[in-house]
C-alpha cells in the first residue's frame, strides 16, 4: 500500500486565502510497504475526513471565520457583512440551518451540529451594498452598473445596488467534529475588483458563472506543488488558473508551493473537483456548490 508522509489531521482546518497563506503538500518520495511494515496500531492517517471514519464529542461545535480583504494584505477586517449557515447539499441555501449571522469586525462567531462525523456544510457569506455609482466602486463604477441592466444610473435606485464583495460560499473540510480554536480565514474580493482579476487573467466576466478557488492540504497542513485539478465535462468551458508568483495565471499547468488554483466562469449548481499529481494519479477529490457571480472557496484532501 501507498503510506502517505502525514500525521493526524487537525479539525481546525486552515482555509484558502488568496493573499494572505500558503496550501498544501503530498510526498514527493512515497515508499511501499507491506503490511508486517505497518505498526500494530497506525496513527489515525489524514484520510479519515474523506472516509468519514471520525466521530464527533460534542452535539455541536464553536467556529470562527476573521473575513478580511485579499487585496489590501488581508490585514484589515470586511464590515458590514452578513452569513446564513447551509448543509452542504442545499443549493442555494434555501433552508439555513442558521440565518442572520453577523460579523463583528468581520469575524463570525456560531455553532455547527457535529452529530456522527460532524458538520461538512458551508457558510454563504454577503456584504454591504451600495449603488453601482457610489465612490466606493471608483473606476469599476460603469462596469458594475452594466452588469445590473434594470438600473438607470442618471437616476440610481435600489435596482442598482450591488455588494461591496463578491459573495462567498466557504466549504468545510475536513468535517468540523470539534470546538474550532483559531480562526478560521476567509479573504474576499470586492466587487470593484473582481471583474478586473477575471479579465487579467485571460477570461471574459461573466456574472452568471461563479468562480472556483482550490487548495489542497495533507494532515499537516503542507502545500502540495505539482497539483492538477480537474472539473470533468466542465473543463472544456472553463478557464483554469494556477497561482504563479503570487497572482492566478492561466500559463502554468499544476500548482506552484501555493497549491493554489482557481476556475472562473463555472456553471452555477453542483462541482466535483479531482485532484492529480504529476505522475496523473487521483489524490483527491471534493463536492461543493458554486453560484452566479459567487467564489466557492474548497479545501481539498487526499484521498486512497
Amino acid at each position: 500500500m501507498l503510506r502517505p508522509r502525514c500525521g493526524v489531521l487537525a479539525t481546525g482546518l486552515s482555509l484558502l486565502d488568496l493573499g494572505c497563506a500558503a496550501i498544501v503538500d503530498f510526498p514527493d518520495d512515497p515508499q511501499l510497504v507491506t503490511q508486517a511494515e505497518l505498526s500494530p496500531e497506525p496513527p489515525r492517517s489524514c484520510l479519515f475526513a474523506a472516509e468519514g471514519s471520525a466521530q464527533a464529542n460534542a452535539e455541536t461545535a464553536r467556529v470562527r471565520v476573521q473575513a478580511c480583504d485579499a487585496l489590501r494584505g488581508c490585514s484589515p477586517s470586511v464590515p458590514g457583512l452578513t452569513a446564513r449557515l447551509c448543509a452542504k447539499l442545499d443549493v442555494d441555501c434555501r433552508g439555513p440551518l442558521q440565518a442572520g449571522i453577523s460579523a463583528v469586525d468581520g469575524m463570525f462567531q456560531f455553532d455547527v451540529p457535529t452529530l456522527g462525523t460532524g458538520f461538512a456544510g458551508y457558510l454563504q457569506v454577503t456584504s454591504a451594498t451600495e449603488p453601482c455609482t457610489s465612490p466606493a466602486f471608483g473606476a469599476a463604477s460603469p462596469l458594475l452598473c452594466s452588469l445590473v441592466p434594470q438600473c438607470n444610473p442618471q437616476a440610481p435606485d435600489d435596482s442598482c445596488r450591488v455588494p461591496l464583495y463578491a459573495p462567498a460560499l466557504l466549504f468545510f473540510n475536513p468535517p468540523i467534529t470539534s470546538d474550532v480554536s483559531d480562526p478560521l480565514l476567509l479573504s474576499l474580493l470586492s466587487s470593484a475588483a473582481m471583474p478586473g482579476i477575471v479579465r487579467a487573467a485571460g477570461s471574459e466576466y461573466d456574472p452568471a458563472t461563479g468562480s472556483l478557488l482550490v487548495e489542497a492540504r495533507d494532515c499537516d497542513g503542507i502545500p502540495a506543488e505539482g497539483i492538477r485539478y480537474d472539473l470533468g465535462e466542465e473543463q472544456d468551458r472553463l478557464t483554469q488558473l494556477y497561482m504563479e508568483g503570487g497572482v492566478l495565471s492561466r500559463a502554468p499547468d499544476a500548482t506552484d508551493a501555493t497549491g493554489m488554483g482557481a476556475f472562473t466562469g463555472v456553471r452555477p449548481g453542483f462541482a466535483s473537483v479531482v485532484a492529480y499529481d504529476s505522475s496523473g494519479a487521483r489524490v483527491g477529490t471534493t463536492g461543493v456548490q458554486v453560484a452566479p457571480g459567487t467564489i466557492t472557496y474548497a479545501t481539498l484532501l487526499p484521498v486512497r
